[in-house]
């Protein structure tokens, strides 16, 4: 294999021209009815966005593929001159530059058109107030198109490859929603309360359904409120997820069958079913490295179901008159979701094939017949098993009083992760894939188990301060022997406000990641070597701010 970068064509430069239309319509009112206030409204909105998109220093492979040929070939096809590709930097010369390269053209609209009606109001009273209603109709309507450049559709482009498509679906939605207020001022019952709704869809592209929720608060004394809340979802495709372009993307994964492969279970280590797993699936000769680029195919899927869930989510919030302004919250949560869209992941689909020769895994692979390298993974979206989570939300708020040297406050948020299981399907059942402390890779995605950001504040007359602290726990990577350390980022604010304007203009300074903190290394994370869904991007980041209320 030969490889060169053609330095000579430039950094690629991406030029995009983006005209939107949005415009509201609205009409509202109120009247009386059984003795309460009812409040109405109707609203239309409208928008469009169309985008172009023009990338220089692309590759037209198949011009390439003519001037790297016969150069009697070559000399047939008008402007082509033959390519120079052993050469060191600058031997390719701008003449075979104005052959092999070309300007992509791509472009792209979405439309939107949304009617809704609502009315709200109270019906009655209850022990503890009004009985509080509302319903609304809402139809919306939703169009898309993405047209890539012909060299690009061809399949010819040195970029990522993409087919032009289009769609469009409209839903009818009617809801009702309604606030029991059973109990108030009550010993025992400071504040009893219930609520309900129950919504109806109707998806051209998704069937319809009826879905609800229902909910609880409780304050026993003044100073505890406590809630509890069920609720069902429904989710359908969206446009990109059901008519999104075949495309590629270059995906870092380790495969198992490779010489320099580096799991503990491969033919590298010797491992004997592995072997024979991958002599029997064409892998063997296999040598690939975990952090080569290899391609992924992805793209919409008209077969999609939508995703339903249940939820769950229980918890409370203490206020103690002993201590003012000092808050505190906790909230459990338990979400289950079914037939959830996702790609299945390219780095499960080949070890599920590889370490079990599982069917429907190994029909997503491609490899070559020579090397046994793998040359493609079908990566479309379709709807996984589903996705279970539970955890708990702590945090914690207080702010003193006004002192000689100003106003503090403290903030201190917490995510606790318990659990996160992504279940999908194999030739042979469902499998369970825990997710909680680990780090994916590629596409890079960690799920730490705690999460945590602490705020102090400092406010005096027109000044202000802030100091914020984060916390990211440690996670171990799936697909490589490594743990990922912990992480602790701190930021620093400083703010004015104008005495002579009120609160109508402002002004801050800021630095993220004060002290320089490096992201921790990844091994298998695509080809930054980190994770910046989940780290910040090595470097400090200084900014100003200022802000006009007109």
């Amino acid at each position: 294999m030969f490889r060169r970068r053609v330095i000579e064509l430039g950094p690629r430069r991406y030029d995009q021209t983006v005209k939107t239309v949005y415009g509201v319509a609205t009409l509202d009112g109120n009247f009386n009815a059984a003795g309460h206030e009812w409040y109405w409204d109707v609203n239309a909105s409208y928008g469009r966005n169309k985008a172009k998109q023009v990338m220089h220093g692309n590759i037209n492979a198949n011009n390439l593929r003519i001037a790297l040929g016969d150069p009697a070939d070559c000399a047939l096809v008008e402007g082509c001159v033959p390519f120079n590709l052993f050469g060191g930097p600058g031997t390719i010369t701008q003449d075979m530059l104005d052959f092999v390269s070309f300007v992509q053209r791509d472009s792209s609209e979405q439309k939107s058109l949304d009617f809704t009606a609502n009315i709200s109001g109270a019906l009655f009273e209850l022990p503890g107030g009004p009985l509080g209603v509302a319903a609304g109709l809402e139809y919306r309507e939703q169009k898309g198109r993405f047209d890539p450049d012909p060299v690009v559709a061809a399949g010819f482009s040195s970029d990522i490859p993409a087919q032009p498509t289009k769609g469009k679906y409209n839903v009818k939605e009617a809801y009702a929603e309604i606030n029991a207020p059973l109990l108030a001022d009550r010993p025992g019952a400071e504040l009893l309360e219930l609520t309900g709704a129950v919504r109806y869809s109707d998806y051209s592209t998704s069937g319809s359904t009826t879905t609800f929720k229902a909910g609880a608060n409780w304050k026993p004394i003044p100073d505890l409120r406590l809630r509890v809340n069920w609720a069902e979802g429904f989710r359908a495709p969206s446009i990109g997820e059901l008519f999104g372009t075949f495309s590629r993307f270059d995906s870092a994964f380790d495969d198992p069958c490779s010489t320099n492969s580096a799991l503990d279970r491969s033919v590298a280590n010797g491992d004997l079913d592995v072997i024979a797993n991958c002599t029997l699936q064409g892998g063997i000769g296999a040598t690939t490295r975990p952090d080569d680029q290899l391609s992924v195919i992805t793209g919409g899927n008209e077969d999609l179901k939508p995703e339903t869930s249940k939820s769950w989510v229980i918890g409370g919030v203490y206020s103690p008159s002993y201590i003012p302004r000092l808050s505190l919250e906790v909230n459990w949560y338990n979400i289950k979701i079914q037939d959830a869209i996702q790609a299945f992941p390219a780095q499960l689909t080949v070890t599920n094939c590889v370490y079990n020769n599982d069917a429907s895994a190994c029909d997503r692979i491609t490899r070559s017949g020579a090397s046994g390298d793998i040359t493609g993974i079908d990566s479309v979206l379709e709807n996984l098993s589903g996705i279970e989570t539970k955890g708990f939300d702590a945090n914690l708020v207080y702010r003193t009083d006004e002192t000689g040297f100003g106003r503090f406050g403290f903030t201190w948020n917490n995510t606790f992760l318990t659990n996160y299981d992504v279940i999908v399907p194999t030739a042979d059942g469902d499998q369970v894939v825990s997710r909680e402390g680990t780090e994916v890779g590629s596409p890079s995605q960690a799920f730490p188990k705690w999460k945590s950001i602490g705020v102090l504040d400092w406010d005096m007359k027109n000044f202000g301060a802030s100091l914020t602290g984060r916390y990211i726990k440690s996670v171990r990577e799936t697909n490589a022997d490594n743990k990922i350390k912990s992480m602790f980022y701190t930021d620093l604010q400083l703010r004015w406000q104008s005495p002579d304007f009120a609160d109508n203009f402002g002004f801050a300074l800021g630095v993220n990641n004060l002290f320089d903190v490096k992201a921790p290394a990844c091994f298998g994370c695509d080809v930054n070597g980190f994770d910046p869904t989940t780290y910040d991007v090595p470097g400090r980041y200084l900014y100003a701010r200022a802000t006009v209320k007109m």
